[in-house]
This record gives structure tokens, sequence and C-alpha cells, in this order.
């Protein structure tokens, strides 16, 4: 799964990047993107631009406490079995911007997260999906959810899922294609080889933490070098 992510550039980077217009208000330097915050997205319904979304479509069952769960994820292998995403694959999917994203391993004392970004350490989108939710209240709003497909070698060991990662052309096409085969190509592990990870500070863990230091590489300082 994807659970938490950084899209730690300036607003100005993300918008020459993307070549999409930016919010008024947007910064960008999210070093610490969780679930049902109000993130940037390009979406089908306005692909020249980014509109702040929140994280997590609703799902149509009710929880325990009879309230709709947040689906922040949705796998690739079943979306068209699935009828809350099938009907949002034809004019409803979006790229997500972002620069990294935390996964953790899970060892005997601690859950150590750690960062996988590309080796370039570019700007690259996730694969989503987008739907306008209801408060009980009757407001109106977008919320989206980032595609996830089976890990590739470097993840594995440490998570056996991660989002699908797309490069420029894949964006594109992921916003413009209709051809569900061409859509279905584009929902694949991203290369290993392209990629690279280091262990981060457990700060990340805190949603409500964002400063840079959140994304540089973290050593044990109980570990010590002879």
């Amino acid at each position: 799964m994807c659970g938490r992510y950084s899209i730690s550039k300036k607003a100005r980077e993300i918008g020459e990047h993307f070549n999409v217009t930016i919010p008024s208000g947007f910064q960008g330097e999210l070093f610490n993107a969780a679930p049902a915050q109000s993130l940037p997205v390009i979406a089908m319904n306005q692909p020249l631009s980014i509109q702040m979304f929140q994280w997590g479509l609703k799902a149509p069952w009710k929880n325990a406490s009879g309230e709709s769960s947040l689906v922040i994820n949705a796998r690739s292998e079943s979306l068209r079995a699935k009828k809350m995403f099938s009907r949002l694959l034809d004019g409803q999917r979006c790229i997500i911007p972002a620069d990294g994203f935390f996964e953790w391993e899970k060892t005997r004392k601690i859950k150590q997260p750690w960062r996988f970004l590309l080796e370039s350490e570019e700007l690259f989108s996730f694969a989503g999906l987008f739907d306008l939710m209801e408060t009980p209240d009757g407001c109106r709003y977008y919320a989206f959810s980032i595609i996830t497909t089976q890990a590739n070698s470097l993840l594995e060991g440490i998570h056996d899922r991660m989002p699908v990662i797309l490069d420029q052309e894949g964006h594109a096409a992921w916003l413009r294609e209709t051809s569900p085969s061409v859509l279905d190509d584009l929902l694949q592990p991203f290369p290993s080889e392209k990629m690279k990870h280091y262990k981060v500070s457990q700060k990340v863990n805190n949603a409500a933490n964002n400063n840079p230091e959140l994304i540089k590489p973290w050593q044990d300082p109980n570990l010590t070098l002879f």
C-alpha cells in the first residue's frame, strides 16, 4: 500500500515540471503527505491545472462506528472488478505529483520507515482515481485514491505492494488514453534499477510533522563504525 508520501519541491518547480498552473496559496514543500489531507492533484476534468483534493475516497460500506472508511489505495489487479473503481476508469483518472513515498519495515523492536524515490530524485506522479464526495451536511468535495501494484525488487522484504509510479510519458497517457489495454499496461511496478531508498527518522510516523528533516537519510545513533 501507500500511506504516506512527499512532494518536497516548491510550487513553481512542480508547476513547471508538469506544465500546469498552480492554485493561489499552494506553496509545495509537503514532506509528509498523509490520508485525509488536501493535496495537489492533476485530474482529467482540469488537466492543465493543479487542484487540491482530499486523500481518501469514502467507502460505500460503514465501519463498526457507523462511519465510512477512507479508501486511500486501489489495487490495480481488481480495478475493473470493483464497482467503486470501475465506474471511475473512463473519465475520472488523475495523477498525484510526488518525489518520494514511505514504507515501514517491521523489525523485532520497531517499524523502521524507509523513503523510496527515483534515482534521479526528480518529480514523478502516482496513478490515481478521483470522485466527488459529500459530507453529512451536504458539502461536496473531490477526493482521490492512489493505485497500487505488486512491489518491485527494491521494496520486496519491506512491503509486497507499491504505488503505481508514472514518468512524464506515462502520466500524459494516464490522463488522455482511452484504450483499456494501454491503461492496464501503465499499471506495472516501476523498474527497481531506476529507484533508490534509504532509512528516515521515525518522526515521519506523526502526520503532524512536516519539515525537511523527514526526508533526509537517517542513521541509527546507537550504531558506531570501527
